[in-house]
């Protein structure tokens, strides 16, 4: 059997350190006797480079002097990558690729650009990405499934005309504290805390600058649990549940009653076949101290493979070998 050509798309122009560790793990983990590595870095201007030095070297900050210039072909009967060297161009045929590519870029535009290039891919599809970047698309959804989640209210730019109706609309529908941010998930811009009505008043404009929708959302007190929900070909199952920790550590062991844990498995698994997700995803549910109810906190579609992620020590949580998990991830999408 011939070796499969794996792109593994990282790098970005935000929490690009984050994106290179989970691209560094992947490259650790994936055989050389049943991959080829393609590593393909892409800057903060939004450049595509192909590293063809040696994969290790990626650790060390000199390596992105040594990539050539490249780009994703759309055209399917060339499908891969395009390199670019001076006036010469040659095709790079990829067989799957890996999005590591996080906040602005995890919206579904990664995804629509390898599918319109017939390229294969692990993770999420363009509509769960999609899906999983706007705060009030993923309520829309949970509200569809009696999944509970947080009181929030959109606002579009044109309702700062009368800012002060605004302001006592979230006073007396939300309260505070609450989150203010910009309705879709480009990055952690413009996201605020607000304890008060001066700094909702500073944090709305703040999230306006970034936006023309935004969203307000009330403070949930709890613990916080993550479920990851994964696609094989065994059919689609949860990868575990574990609590994050004020630390910022999880306990893959929480004590929790099963009946909370099967709703968040149940939420979960609901939720990942509602977005018609594929590959990969994870969810945050919050346990409310005030009603002991499971709501949920947060959905994410990106391939979170650096040591410091959630999703990542889930997949170790779960003592399964990183590189085996990957196999397996792979072998689904391209049978």
């Amino acid at each position: 059997m011939s070796k499969l050509n794996v792109a593994i798309i990282f790098g970005g122009a935000t929490m690009r350190d984050t994106s290179i560790a989970a691209a560094i793990n992947i490259i650790d983990s994936l055989s050389r006797e049943k991959y080829n590595i393609l590593p393909v870095y892409v800057n903060d201007l939004g450049n595509y480079f192909l590293y063809e030095g040696k994969p290790h070297a990626i650790k060390a900050a000199e390596w992105e002097n040594f990539g050539t210039r490249c780009q994703i072909s759309l055209e399917r009967q060339d499908s891969g990558l395009i390199r670019i060297s001076g006036d010469r161009i040659r095709n790079v045929p990829v067989d799957i690729a890996i999005p590591l590519l996080r906040c602005g870029l995890s919206g579904g535009q990664i995804q629509g650009t390898l599918e319109m290039g017939g390229i294969k891919y692990i993770g999420a599809g363009v509509l769960a990405s999609a899906f999983s970047a706007d705060n009030a698309m993923i309520k829309t959804i949970a509200k569809s499934l009696g999944i509970s989640y947080p009181k929030h209210l959109v606002f579009d730019s044109i309702e700062l005309d009368d800012f002060d109706a605004l302001l006592r609309a979230i006073r007396y529908k939300i309260g505070y504290p609450c989150h203010v941010k910009p309705l879709t998930k480009g990055d952690f811009d413009g996201i605020s805390y607000v304890r008060n009505k001066k700094e909702l008043e500073g944090a709305i404009l703040a999230a306006f600058l970034h936006e023309r929708r935004i969203t307000v959302e009330k403070e949930v007190v709890g613990r916080k649990f993550v479920c990851a929900v994964y696609e094989s070909s065994d059919g689609v199952r949860v990868l575990g549940v574990a609590e994050k920790l004020l630390d910022g550590g999880l306990c893959l062991s929480p004590k929790l009653d099963a009946k909370i844990i099967a709703k968040i498995e149940r939420g979960s698994l609901d939720l990942f076949k509602s977005m018609n997700a594929s590959g990969l995803v994870s969810f945050t549910f919050c346990l409310e101290e005030k009603v002991s109810d499971v709501v949920l906190h947060d959905l994410n579609t990106i391939l979170e493979f650096a040591d410091s992620d959630d999703l990542m020590k889930l997949v170790r949580g779960a003592g399964m070998d990183f590189g085996e998990f990957l196999d397996m991830l792979i072998e689904y999408v391209v049978r």
